[in-house]
């Protein structure tokens, strides 16, 4: 399993500063995320490539590029056709939210629509897409991910246990046998549920401090059926220091992972 570092928590800084940051906790590599406010914007993909040579630099590889693509088109052309250039073997599509005045039926009709047109885009670019569990979205699991990827056989899935106690829960075993092979990615966080003025709430709170998420039996559970795939380490709370509390928190992960 390879380790990488989400690129959220460090904001806009310069593609070399990244990639000495992404050095510096001890991560494989990254998962590059490209949205406004970050290193790489949707307006400039160039940047993906200078954020991959700069952490070739390090020993480091760009395994994953992030975005918010929903369909295809101009902005998408761009972006799929720099992680091609660049070596990038996966991209991450945005979230097809649901929308209960549109209904499922009628959002999964017209996402699987979009991503279709956005993975022949990819296919022609040699990359491949990855659908990530999302609470909010019409693919919050494995079951639900697999209805909307459908036979587009290209399509992987990007898990992500910490995202799915936001919206309820699932077993992460029976998350593993519906994906199977199409499992490429599993994002790494924990939540914790805390006692509001307002009611109960799901918080991000360090990976190192546990969580909801039962993380050691997770990895025996990926260790057991051989996966080889990519780990990606999200930090979504708070940080005064992000290259700190990304190191820690990674730090924790390789612990469990011995």
């Amino acid at each position: 399993m390879r380790l990488l570092a989400f690129t959220k928590p460090f904001g806009p800084i310069d593609a070399a500063p990244l990639a000495e940051a992404v050095a510096s906790v001890g991560a494989e590599g990254a998962d590059l995320l490209v949205r406004e406010g970050q290193t790489v914007s949707p307006a400039d993909p160039g940047g993906i490539a200078v954020v991959a040579k700069e952490l070739e630099r390090r020993g480091l590889t760009l395994d994953i590029v992030t975005t918010d693509l929903l369909d295809a088109g101009p902005d998408a052309e761009r972006i799929i056709a720099a992680c091609g250039e660049s070596g990038v073997p996966l991209m991450r599509t945005g979230f097809y939210r649901y929308d209960p005045a549109v209904g499922y039926g009628r959002g999964l009709e017209e996402s699987k629509a979009a991503l279709a047109r956005l993975a022949d885009l990819a296919a022609r670019h040699g990359v491949r897409l990855a659908l990530q569990l999302h609470q909010g979205t019409i693919h919050p699991s494995a079951a639900l991910a697999l209805a909307l990827a459908g036979d587009l056989t290209d399509v992987r899935v990007y898990a992500d246990p910490g995202n799915q106690v936001k919206e309820g829960s699932e077993a992460w075993a029976l998350n593993f046998d519906l994906l199977g092979d199409r499992m490429v990615c599993m994002g790494v966080k924990n939540a914790v549920w805390r006692s509001t003025a307002d009611g109960w709430v799901c918080e991000w709170q360090p990976f190192a401090d546990g969580g909801v998420v039962r993380w050691p039996e997770i990895i025996s559970g990926l260790r057991a059926r051989d996966y080889t795939g990519l780990l990606s380490l999200h930090v979504h709370y708070p940080a005064a220091d992000p290259v700190a509390a990304v190191r820690r928190d990674l730090d924790h992960l390789r612990e469990l992972l011995g």
